[in-house]
């Protein structure tokens, strides 16, 4: 009877609350939104989210102990044909010993007929689909009838989860206009919650006169967060709600649930899947230590293990912070998640006398870990950390081409947590190398606008690592014929140091094209294969800082030799471009001697990242940059 009358008082707050807010209910639909052809606070939009609701609540059941008991609701727009498919809609939770179970699932369609009146379209029951992902997470599938430009469709389902200490985050923010979002969290006063508020423009909060009536988290018209060139961790930028149990006070009983980071690492040094799983012995591994203890060198060892590891295991592209199948059976089938993978090299390392610790990190994309809020679930991987001396090492053996000596490019200059009893805090692991591109072009004209040459591709540093996935993807010759200005096709290749990971990848490119040709002239560029395409930054706003990664070095050298036929009508000037504060810096030199032009362009970022208030400066500059690299030489027929 009691857990009646409180869900009949969260009921009554819902409508209550609804009703101050004049909140269509579930079947009834306005006409002026089935009208609707554009988003007025976020123009362009291909869709937008009129409703998001979520409701969570907690109740105790004998037998059974707590179980936390949500429902949701969400109503969307199509604007655009582009955005048809998000009327497909997929749910995943985790069903293993039915830990999460979704029921109640409903939906419809609305849509203006002929005579422009409302025609509905249910959800089926037997359009509804559920089945299992892996042995822990299953997946509930359903599309919305008729759904197409024009159409709101809205649907509505619960999900009860066996747990009192978890509320999942909630997105105010997503990658379409949100026109509403709320939600209602009641939690039972005698379990208290950290609370991580992100945001950038207002949010409501409405609590109850009760304490069964939760509180409500209000946003509205909020805008599509896009994606943004060269920036990472988009997560961050999202507006939400983060929450993590603190503390339970209830009568007679007290515990401190707030986590510090010495606490995680003892949990986690204490876990069968992390800590434990590290313990366990490989066989076969007798070669490679016995190679490695030859190896006076502590780095070289470290190096002869880490490729070792890098060759032998494959990644399932799965990411993790815990051992998924064991280090055993990841070992005998070479194929697992980051996070075994990682276990297998701080095993085999630790084997060889070199002390190696797992490290967690979260990837740039999965975003920032923040050093006072210590979130377990922020990380999103794991990775081996060793020092020798004053060196450290980073290591992640399921990158299959990042050099052991670099930190990898995904979590470089975030934080991180090294699972060792003295550690108090996070460290940031700061990138030690840049990237870097060498050009070397040679190339010959002839009277009727075609060229032909040869040209020489070195990547470096973090280059290197990008460049060789790119041609381990058999991508290479796709990404060196898409150049601005000139039709190029590559005729044939070869690479150098592809197996030495610490020599630059070399590419030795045999090449033919045409230059364009407009008003008696032959247009000829001279911003070959340097892979930097158009500018990025022409957006007049931006939400997200700019991120590229690491300092960054762009070299290209080239001749052209010109036939007697042709008259070099002008050359671009030499010129150099600065960044006020000096970061970035464009120079270009170019000269004619005879019937040889001879230029060199160097491009220097020599920072890793820049805040969003930046931006203004960084536009400013790469549109005056990408004027310059878009210049021509100009060339006339005698």
């Amino acid at each position: 009877m009691k857990r009646f009358v409180l869900c009949s008082c969260f009921l009554m707050l819902v409508i209550f609350l609804h009703a101050q807010e004049n909140i269509p209910a579930y079947g009834k639909i306005d006409k002026t939104d089935l009208e609707m052809k554009d988003c007025d606070f976020d123009p362009g939009a291909e869709a937008i989210l009129l409703l998001d609701i979520g409701e969570i609540d907690f109740n105790y059941f004998q037998g059974s102990g707590w179980v936390s008991e949500s429902s949701y609701r969400v109503r969307v727009k199509i604007l655009k044909e582009t955005a048809v498919n998000r009327g497909e809609i997929k749910l995943r939770y985790y069903s293993k010993n039915r830990r999460e179970e979704i029921s109640n699932i409903n939906g419809i369609s609305y849509n203006l007929d002929a005579n422009g009146k409302i025609a509905e379209s249910k959800l089926e029951s037997n359009a509804v689909y559920d089945k299992a992902i892996d042995k822990d997470f299953s997946e509930v599938s359903f599309a919305l009838p008729n759904v197409k430009a024009g159409t709101v469709f809205e649907y509505k389902y619960k999900m009860q989860r066996k747990s009192y200490s978890y509320i999942p985050t909630w997105n105010f923010q997503q990658t379409i206009p949100v026109r509403y979002s709320a939600y209602n969290v009641n939690i039972p006063e005698f379990f208290q919650f950290t609370l991580l508020v992100s945001k950038r423009q207002e949010l409501e909060k409405k609590t109850g006169s009760s304490q069964e009536e939760g509180t409500w988290y209000i946003m509205r018209n909020i805008k599509g967060l896009k994606d943004e060139p060269y920036s990472s961790g988009k997560i961050d930028y999202i507006q939400r709600l983060d929450f993590q149990l603190a503390s339970i006070n209830a009568p007679g009983y007290y515990e401190e649930i707030r986590t510090t980071w010495p606490r995680i690492i003892t949990e986690l040094q204490d876990d069968e899947d992390f800590g434990l799983a590290l313990k366990k012995n490989l066989k076969g591994v007798d070669d490679i230590l016995r190679t490695a203890m030859s190896i006076g060198q502590t780095s070289d060892r470290i190096r002869a293990i880490y490729n070792y590891v890098q060759r032998n295991m494959q990644w399932n592209h799965d990411y993790g912070i815990y051992s998924d199948k064991g280090i055993k059976e990841a070992w005998d089938k070479k194929n697992a998640n980051i996070a075994d993978i990682n276990f297998i090299l701080i095993n085999i390392l630790k084997e060889a006398n070199i002390e190696a610790k797992p490290l967690l990190v979260s990837t740039k994309d999965h975003g920032t870990v923040s050093p006072v809020y210590p979130f377990l679930k922020r990380f999103n991987a794991v990775l081996a950390y060793v020092k020798d001396g004053d060196r450290e090492y980073i290591l992640n053996a399921a990158d299959k081409y990042n050099p052991y000596n670099l930190v990898p490019y995904d979590v470089i200059n975030t934080n991180a947590l090294l699972v060792d009893k003295t550690v108090q805090t996070l460290m940031q692991l700061n990138g030690n190398d840049k990237y870097t591109n060498n050009v070397f072009v040679t190339c010959s004209l002839e009277p009727n606008g075609t060229i032909s040459g040869q040209a020489t591709l070195k990547n470096s540093g973090y280059s290197r690592n990008i460049r060789m996935s790119t041609y381990k993807k058999n991508k290479l010759k796709e990404m060196i014929e898409d150049n601005e200005g000139i039709s190029i096709k590559v005729d044939s290749f070869t690479v150098n140091n592809e197996a030495d990971e610490l020599q630059p990848f070399e590419q030795v490119v045999s090449f033919s094209g045409s230059m364009q040709e407009g008003g008696g002239y032959f247009l000829l560029p001279y911003n070959l294969f340097t892979g930097l395409g158009k500018n990025p930054f022409v957006e007049e706003e931006r939400v997200m800082a700019i991120d590229f990664s690491f300092p960054k070095s762009y070299v290209i050298t080239g001749t052209f030799y010109v036939p007697e036929d042709l008259i070099i009508n002008e050359l671009p000037k030499n010129t150099r471009l600065i960044m006020p504060d000096t970061s970035i810096i464009l120079t270009r030199m170019m000269q004619e001697s005879g019937n040889v032009i001879s230029f060199r362009i160097t491009l220097d970022l020599l920072y890793a990242d820049y805040i969003v208030e930046g931006y203004p400066y960084i536009k400013d500059f790469f549109k005056k940059m990408y004027a310059i690299l878009d210049e021509r030489i100009a060339l006339k027929k005698k």
